[in-house]
């Protein structure tokens, strides 16, 4: 009879292993959670079985569909480095203590959801600095900034934390955000929280409805948060900007940053993510973009007055154009929008008072609105831009060269157009 042989399983699926002759459950399901200072894999065994294909079928469940794994404290804090998809780990002091480990969901508690809800969706201290370095997004898990939210909106929601999930009503959300005394963005933020807690306990089958998609934000409250809209840069404040004398490197970078961004209108993200071998110089042109299908891997025009400062940053030995200038720990990594945003709101600013109450944001706004203004089509503009045309079909069909796009960006000049008056002799 011909021997059953196990085919290998792909890379980060976890493993079928042998424990040795002489045990009742012989066969165990191990998978690596992490590495340790020393690049060594820890390993976790999930559950152990008699034979060899009930392991290797309960593996590829639970690889489809993880659930929390309770392991020891002294264990998780070895791990140094988590897995490209991490599990979802809980650190406990006896992961054999059934009380812990068999909690009833129909019981949890609004932080009780939470912290698994965390542990699903919301990346480690590890994935935060991965995306933040890298830019290595988890896949499943929330992007950064808005995790980043989420778990703020957690700790404003404090006299929650006790309430049984399920027993949550709109009326017991609503209220509690009507009396918190937060700002319109923060309750904004905090429904956000609720929302996405809802959905997550719906697919565990915790709650059956969702009741926070019905909270309602007042017509005080939104038209304050409407209040704050984007405005785009003044040709004087372009201007000033062109003429800042800077200091030192974190001025420069905040100015050349934006500067940049005004004639790209790339992203703050975006620009933060271009890839050295992603920019032609010689052809006046680089591959960038993010979030949106049409926004992804375009090519945006290099505008004559900005091509200097991107010489200026281009270094082929570095994977990102945009790199840390003032760290030895950093030095050639990849920089990121908190440092942007760091230096920008307590240093650039607070010394140019006359380009404050402006977000790099407001830079790609101010963009659009100046090719809208000297006619240029608006396919042309959408590809430049990153944002979808309204009629699909030119999305599909209409493809814009770089030619096209280098004509339209050299139109920009930021500055007011005056009228020609030709006065004729009477002589």
């Amino acid at each position: 009879m011909k021997k059953f042989e196990m085919k290998k399983r792909a890379n980060g699926k976890g493993s079928i292993i042998f424990l040795g002759k002489n045990r009742y459950k012989a066969w165990a399901a191990r998978i690596v959670i992490g590495k340790d200072e020393f690049g060594r894999p820890i390993y976790h065994d999930i559950e152990k079985f008699e034979n060899e294909v009930d392991a290797l079928v309960f593996l590829e469940n639970y690889y489809k569909n993880p659930t929390p794994i309770y392991i020891k404290k002294e264990k998780f804090n070895k791990i140094v480095t988590f897995p490209q998809n991490p599990y979802p780990l809980v650190a406990v002091d006896n992961p054999h203590d059934k009380v812990v480990a068999k909690i009833k969901k129909d019981n949890y508690t609004f932080k009780q959801l939470f912290e698994e809800f965390r542990l699903m969706k919301i990346p480690t201290e590890e994935e935060f600095k991965l995306e933040k370095d890298f830019h290595q997004k988890v896949q499943g898990k929330f992007h950064r900034h808005f995790a980043r939210g989420l778990i703020t909106a957690y700790h404003n929601s404090e006299p929650l934390y006790d309430r049984i999930y399920k027993e949550l009503r709109t009326s017991d959300f609503q209220q509690f955000l009507n009396n918190c005394g937060k700002n319109p963005a923060t309750l904004r933020q905090m429904a956000n929280l609720y929302k996405n807690m809802d959905k997550y306990a719906i697919q565990e089958d915790i709650i059956e409805k969702s009741y926070s998609k019905d909270i309602i934000i007042s017509d005080a409250t939104q038209n304050t948060i409407n209040k704050r809209k984007k405005t785009v840069f003044t040709y004087e404040q372009i201007t000033y900007l062109w003429n800042i004398k800077t200091e030192n490197l974190k001025e420069d970078f905040v100015r050349d940053f934006l500067l940049i961004a005004l004639y790209t209108g790339a992203r703050a993200d975006e620009l933060l993510s271009i890839y050295t071998k992603n920019i032609f110089l010689d052809k006046n042109f680089f591959v960038g973009g993010l979030k949106t299908k049409a926004g992804i891997n375009r090519e945006i025009p290099i505008h004559p007055d900005i091509k200097p400062i991107i010489e200026k940053y281009y270094n082929p030995e570095h994977e990102f154009l945009f790199h840390m200038p003032d760290s030895k720990i950093a030095k050639g990594r990849k920089a990121n929008y908190d440092y942007y945003l760091y230096h920008y709101k307590f240093n650039f600013i607070e010394k140019h008072p006359f380009l404050a109450h402006h977000t790099a944001h407001e830079c790609r706004h101010t963009l659009r609105t100046e090719l809208e203004k000297k006619n240029i089509k608006q396919v042309i503009i959408n590809s430049i831009i990153g944002h979808s045309n309204e009629n699909v079909g030119q999305d599909f069909y209409t493809h814009i060269s770089i030619e096209e796009k280098l004509e339209a960006i050299k139109q920009i000049d930021y500055k007011e157009n005056k009228k020609l008056y030709i006065f004729v002799s009477n002589q």
